[in-house]
């Protein structure tokens, strides 16, 4: 299994902490909320670009499934224009650890600083990472997505 994780730099932008293949048979993730594990990376989030309709309740879980269409639906942009804090790009900000597992097809991750292609049994952590999910495909794909809250 592949496993991407992306957090918040210095100057608060979202970038690939590491990505590296893991056994069969591994720790995905380990955060411990307590000793403040993401509370720096929430801290370098800009106010403006942070979707709090995304997130769960302060303490709290959101277990999504989502479906993405390809890019080329014409739907898709105006859509994205509706949310506050999205860009055009579907990038956005959540103060939440989000756990992800690409189901089926394949989705690019955007982030500040680059992007990473993700298929199917791909998974990704990110700690509070500005982020957005395009499908460059064309057929949908789904993906498994736990949302952690940090504040």
């Amino acid at each position: 299994m592949r496993r991407v994780v992306a957090g918040v730099n210095e100057m608060g932008r979202s970038y690939v902490v590491s990505d590296e293949d893991l056994a069969d048979e591994a720790l995905l993730w380990s955060t411990d909320l307590a000793q403040g594990d993401g509370a720096a990376e929430v801290e370098r989030l800009d106010p403006a670009h942070v979707v709090t309709a995304f997130e769960p309740p302060p303490g709290g879980h959101r277990w999504v499934m989502g479906v993405f269409p390809p890019e080329s639906d014409p739907d898709l942009a105006a859509s994205r224009r509706q949310i506050p804090g999205m860009d055009e790009r579907g990038v956005h900000g959540t103060r939440t650890i989000d756990y992800d597992l690409v189901l089926d097809g394949s989705l690019q991750l955007d982030l500040d600083e680059g992007s990473v292609e993700l298929h199917a049994g791909d998974a990704a952590v990110l700690v509070a990472a500005p982020h957005g999910w395009r499908n460059t495909g064309d057929r949908p794909a789904r993906l498994l997505a736990l949302l952690a809250s940090l504040v």
